[in-house]
């Protein structure tokens, strides 16, 4: 079997089209990791937001009878 220029720039070409496709899955795959990190931080949001609810309604005092003003001691 003997090499010839045109089985090497075939073969050039296959790589090229392989290393296009790795460079397309990797920004491919940026692109997802950025969209996952960013709902990520929404759901923390959330999550927190919901964690000072807690907070908030834990804190309140149960309202007592109100006052007619008039003090007798």
């Amino acid at each position: 079997m003997s090499i010839s220029k045109e089985n090497i720039e075939e073969r050039k070409n296959v790589l090229i089209n392989d290393m296009n496709a790795a460079k397309q899955r990797m920004a491919d795959h940026d692109k997802s990791k950025q969209e996952d990190i960013a709902l990520l931080n929404a759901l923390t949001g959330a999550y927190q937001q919901c964690e000072q609810f807690l907070k908030e309604l834990d804190n309140e005092e149960p309202e007592m009878a109100s006052d007619d003003g008039n003090d007798e001691d």
